[in-house]
Formats: structure tokens, C-alpha cells, sequence
């Protein structure tokens, strides 16, 4: 088998739009990256259809860096090996195993549930914005994470659009950092995934 890109990174984000995380191996299942983008704030002012308060809101946001407070439990599934053996998929760990800590930019440490993070998430934004924290067993992502499908349907869906399995997409890069955003690494994602045809 031919090497179609290197990994030079390993990123997770436990907080949506705060610093992410550079760990040594990564979980991905039917849920996503485990570990990834599993908090996040709710905001009053945001549209329903994206309703969380990010960077673009709230750029101190970017300097807050979470940590897992168990990173032991937080890298795979808690009934990983069991839940291969059944051919199920895994079922994620309970708050107090994945609970984060966040270390703000004057360096003081504060758990995620602590309603003085959001006091100073609100700090220097409009008053509209009345903040809630979310917790969820899937990324929050900012679109709809990208599908695995298999090569008979990528070479249907290449017959129905008129492209050609045997090129890669410009610019495709031979080295790439993964990150766990589908839509921030998209082009990345897509050049590993029209190599991968190719080779097939």
C-alpha cells in the first residue's frame, strides 16, 4: 500500500472555541473524535440553528485553555474493548470521568460548571448575551460532520457529477495536521480521502 499523506499532529478541542489540545493518539467512531468539542456555551443572542458563542463573539474565548481533569479517561471509549467484541458502538464516559478544567489567560484554573467562567466569558461582549453551559456526547461542530461512505458510492456520486476518481483535488496537500473540525480540515480530509480512491 502505497503512503498517501503523514501525520504531523494530533489535535482535540474539549471546549468549543477555546485552545485545543495536542494528544499522541485519538478515538474516532460513529460519534466523532472522543473527547472533541463535548462543551460548548450557549448563547441567547445566537440564531437557534447555531447557538453557541464562539471566538467570533468573544475572541478572550481563544486564550482560555481546557484541560480533561482524568486525560487517562478522557482518550477512548470506557467499554471500548467490550463493545468491539459485540460490534456495537461504545458508549461515552459520564460527566465526573471527561470533566474539564480551564485555565483563563490570568492563569487562574476554573471547572467548566463554574458560573464564574461565565461571568468572564461575558465580560466585554453586548448584554443580550446570556450564557449556558451545553455538555454533549457528539462534537458541536459548526456544520454537519463528514461522511464515510464506501468506494461504490464515491464512484456513483463521481458517474452522477462527471468527476474523475483518478485525480487528486488541487492543492492537495501530501502532509497534514488532523484536526478534529471536519469543516475547518475539510480540504485536508478530501485530499486523503481522493487519494485513498486513487490508490484503491
Amino acid at each position: 500500500m502505497s503512503v498517501v499523506a503523514t501525520v504531523e499532529s494530533l489535535w482535540r478541542y474539549p471546549v468549543k472555541s477555546m485552545r485545543g489540545e495536542e494528544v499522541d493518539e485519538m478515538f474516532a467512531g460513529y460519534s466523532g473524535v472522543y473527547g472533541d468539542r463535548l462543551f460548548a456555551f450557549k448563547s441567547s443572542a445566537s440564531p437557534k440553528g447555531f447557538p453557541y458563542l464562539t471566538g467570533r463573539e468573544q475572541r478572550q474565548m481563544l486564550r482560555y485553555r481546557p484541560k480533561f481533569r482524568h486525560p487517562d479517561k478522557a482518550t477512548r471509549p470506557i467499554n471500548l474493548t467490550e463493545a468491539e467484541k459485540m460490534n456495537a458502538n461504545p458508549v461515552s464516559g459520564d460527566l465526573a470521568e471527561l470533566m474539564v478544567d480551564v485555565k483563563t489567560p490570568t492563569g487562574e484554573t476554573i471547572a467548566i460548571d463554574d458560573p464564574k467562567l461565565i461571568d468572564m466569558l461575558r465580560e466585554g461582549i453586548e448584554e443580550q448575551h446570556h450564557l449556558s453551559l451545553l455538555r454533549s456526547e457528539r462534537a458541536m461542530t459548526d456544520c454537519r460532520p463528514i461522511s464515510i461512505f464506501s468506494l461504490q458510492s464515491a464512484r456513483r456520486l463521481a458517474e452522477e457529477t462527471g468527476m474523475s476518481l483518478d485525480k487528486r483535488p488541487p492543492k492537495a496537500s501530501p502532509r497534514m495536521s488532523l484536526s478534529a473540525d471536519p469543516c475547518g480540515s475539510g480540504r485536508r480530509w478530501s485530499s486523503q480521502f481522493w487519494s485513498a480512491i486513487h490508490a484503491a
